[in-house]
């Protein structure tokens, strides 16, 4: 169990990592910088992280772990929209990008951030698409798992490709597109 003094820590701890990234890329980050500027000896980091990659993936959950709830009184329209939004944002934030980089880097290690916190918002997604297949607005026989990729796929390749943010309009027209022969008749 984890003591006020090193939750506190922790957090001291990551917010060391944003600042650090916000002032500079993941290439250029240590944990030398991340401990002085949180007070705190290596050692201390090690305890609970094995590598910057790690840092990269707890800052990311950190500043994200509401961000993404679903609203299940809402369309999947409106839920698809505001996921993309704010993914957009978040990626596009330096702690988003670094996540991009050690994702192409350390590929265990982005294995092991799917399953613990992208996986787990994918499942509450399959429950909202269920629910819109249960309430009339789209066929339940169109492949999901596609639709999902097709739908977040995009908003990588902007970011990476094309260094730009997809903004509302694009996102509108991304869903709808995807969405289109899922709909019923």
């Amino acid at each position: 169990m984890e003591t006020g003094k090193s939750s506190r820590r922790k957090q001291c701890i990551l917010n060391a990592v944003i600042a650090a990234l916000e002032e500079s890329d993941y290439s250029s980050l240590t944990v030398e910088d991340i401990a002085a500027r949180a007070g705190v000896g290596k050692s201390t980091i090690y305890r609970w992280w094995k590598h910057k990659s790690d840092l990269v993936f707890e800052a990311f959950r950190e500043q994200t772990a509401s961000v993404f709830d679903l609203d299940f009184n809402a369309s999947l329209d409106y839920n698809l929209k505001q996921q993309l939004l704010k993914l957009s944002c978040a990626l596009n934030h330096p702690v988003g990008r670094a996540l991009l980089v050690v994702m192409a880097e350390h590929r265990e290690a982005a294995g092991e951030f799917f399953r613990q916190y992208l996986l787990p918002r994918r499942e509450q997604t399959r429950k909202l698409i269920q629910q819109a297949i249960g309430q009339g607005e789209i066929q339940a026989d169109y492949p999901f798992e596609l639709m999902l990729d097709t739908l977040y796929g995009p908003i990588h390749y902007q970011i990476i490709f094309f260094n730009r943010i997809p903004d509302e309009s694009y996102i509108e027209a991304l869903v709808q597109l995807v969405l289109h022969p899922a709909r019923t008749p």
